[in-house]
């Protein structure tokens, strides 16, 4: 009962509450509506130019569209690689436990870690040494500098006319002095950096590489080559390496009169030699594709429509901006 009283007494001293709180801000209340007032202006002046936000956003939607046709397709081809098992390392890591204390007094080093070799390799595979000579053997410069897209119904490339004459093989660039220009590896080469991505994935053991171009062939192409001719490289560069240790290890055994030595020495002169003849005969020296690369048969961008979304929603958004601004004028001049 006392409650139900405690609710009606509450009931009925609320109005006096609600004056005694509103009484002060009353200046305040009657600012506030006027700013309401001025919204509410604004916004009604803003809708008398709807016709110009209409029309800017499908303007900006039909620009849009324009644009995402002239994109070409990209097409990406990806291999994943494993690195190679190291004869190598597995021989003279048996040699290093066996010899390790008469290799270190000999000034000898036992072999090296693999993954060392496998940061090096793909650091050098970005490299100007790698990359200009392999767009000079595979003769890529065209395709990396004047490549405009790829006609999938002829399956062939198609090259901008203003850079290179594809019939004649000739450049169409001129210089300064209004000369054709002399094209280079040099100049294609940020063009095939950017172009291939490498990723080492060590808790995996695997290293990924995508290669992404203008056309699915040309993808797949790039790709094969850049694992083939990186594992040349890396096959001369170790058995170079080789030749030396074995010419280097024979004149320290000829120099030794230590019985101990001398065994280690034609023991690792064997190791070496046995690893030059595998190297000789192996397709894949440093890494070796668990697959071979597949010819990418869909686009893997550019993404048209997120294009039209993203430019209509910039125009319409620009519309309404301009639209906001003679509102906020009109409304300006009226006051």
């Amino acid at each position: 009962m006392r409650t139900y009283s405690a609710k009606l007494y509450f009931f009925a001293i609320l109005p006096a509450i609600l004056f005694l709180v509103m009484q002060p801000n009353m200046e305040n209340s009657a600012q506030v509506k006027s700013n309401y007032t001025t919204i509410d202006g604004t916004f009604m002046q803003l809708f008398r130019y709807k016709w110009l936000i209409a029309i800017g956003t499908f303007l900006s939607a039909c620009i849009a569209v324009a644009i995402a046709l002239k994109q070409p397709n990209e097409y990406t081809a990806k291999v994943i690689l494993m690195p190679v098992d190291s004869q190598e390392g597995g021989g003279l890591s048996q040699l290093a436990g066996q010899f390790g204390g008469l290799a270190s007094m000999a000034g000898i080093s036992l072999g090296g870690a693999q993954g060392s070799d496998i940061e090096a390799a793909l650091a050098f595979m970005k490299s100007r040494g790698f990359l200009q000579p392999f767009i000079e053997r595979r003769e890529l410069l065209p395709e990396l500098l004047a490549l405009k897209g790829w006609d999938e119904k002829k399956e062939t490339l198609i090259y901008d006319p203003e850079i290179y004459d594809s019939e004649n093989k000739k450049w169409l660039l001129v210089d300064k002095d209004g000369e054709l220009k002399n094209m280079k590896a040099w100049d294609g080469f940020e063009s095939l950096l950017f172009s291939f991505q490498v990723s080492h994935l060590k808790k995996k053991g695997i290293v990924e590489l995508e290669v992404t171009t203008l056309s699915p062939e040309l993808s797949k192409d790039i790709l094969t080559w850049l694992v083939k001719d990186l594992n040349e490289f890396w096959k001369l560069r170790d058995t170079k390496k080789s030749s030396n240790t074995i010419e280097y290890l024979q004149d320290k055994a000829n120099e030794t009169n230590v019985s101990e030595l001398r065994t280690m020495f034609y023991e690792l002169i064997a190791e070496q030699t046995r690893n030059k003849l595998l190297s000789s005969v192996s397709e894949f020296y440093l890494l070796e594709p668990l697959s071979p690369p597949v010819y990418p048969e869909q686009k893997s961008g550019p993404s048209k429509a997120l294009i039209c979304v993203a430019i209509t929603f910039l125009g319409g958004l620009l519309s309404m901006i301009i639209a906001l601004i003679l509102a906020l004028r009109s409304n300006s001049d009226k006051s």
